[in-house]
């Protein structure tokens, strides 16, 4: 951990006494500061958990106080749990309050029924490597719980919905071949998302939910392609027809890994897909 995300932990300590007043069960940093690779410019992303859900007296002080500071509400109510932001010395603040409940139907929920909602997973991945605040041994248990019994069925329901990837052949042509700069990019963007998202079923790790700071994810993983943050940097300032062949070259070495790791999934027909020649007429 960083000096700049310690300096940040400490200041979310800090920050808790603001809401002396609630009755909280449990509390958590999330984000890049929990991570440890927090800089100047990192909000402090902390969750509250209550034990009652928020009296509308209390719902109320708290987006008078965060409008006060130069904040406001995000979204939410007194019953359903709120998100607000504060500014508090020159640090942007966020805080998320629910019930203990919502957690705790989260991650139950995602064990006995996994599914593929990445507001879920990145919910649980977050809370997976938050820095704990105050707890009472409750919370850190369930973070566990959800962890260390991440199902087989998940992990094919993962793997099997992010390794869809276009034929190469059609990718060159349509984004190099015609000069679609934007598309080409995008597509860039979306099958290394797609690899991201097969490597954390083959790692069991819940989907950190989007990209930013996906390097932290990717650091952990023990089942990966060679050199794979270097090479997919690589590919996004290298010259155009070598960064596909080279993104390809990862399709495959993942496809690879899903035969070894994980051969209850297929990757047959992802591969005809991915070699296919569209006809010309």
């Amino acid at each position: 951990m960083n000096e700049i995300s310690k300096q940040r932990i400490t200041e979310a300590k800090k920050n808790i006494g603001l809401f002396s007043h609630l009755d909280i069960k449990a509390a958590a940093v999330t984000g890049s500061i929990a991570k440890g690779y927090g800089d100047d410019n990192s909000d402090i992303d902390t969750i509250i958990i209550l034990n009652n859900n928020l009296t509308q007296t209390e719902f109320d002080r708290i987006v008078c106080d965060a409008k006060a500071s130069g904040g406001d509400l995000y979204h939410g109510s007194p019953k359903e749990g709120c998100a607000v932001y504060y500014y508090i010395d020159g640090v942007r603040c966020d805080f998320g309050f629910g019930h203990y409940s919502e957690t705790k139907t989260l991650i139950n929920e995602m064990l006995e029924k996994p599914d593929m909602d990445l507001m879920k997973h990145l919910q649980i991945s977050g809370l997976i490597d938050s820095f704990l605040l105050k707890d009472s041994d409750w919370l850190k248990p369930l973070v566990e719980k959800a962890e260390d019994n991440f199902s087989k069925e998940l992990q094919v329901m993962m793997v099997s919905h992010f390794k869809k990837f276009h034929p190469e052949w059609a990718i060159e042509k349509m984004t190099v071949g015609r000069g679609d700069i934007l598309y080409y990019y995008d597509s860039l963007v979306e099958m290394i998302g797609n690899i991201i998202g097969v490597l954390c079923g083959l790692n069991k790790f819940y989907h950190p939910g989007k990209l930013k700071g996906v390097e932290h994810t990717i650091e952990k993983m023990k089942i990966q392609p060679r050199d794979f943050i270097k090479r997919y940097n690589n590919i996004l300032v290298t010259e155009k027809y070598a960064a596909l062949k080279e993104l390809f070259n990862l399709v495959r070495e993942t496809f690879d890994l899903i035969d070894e790791h994980l051969p209850e999934v297929s990757t047959s027909r992802s591969r005809e897909v991915l070699e296919m020649v569209l006809r010309k007429s």
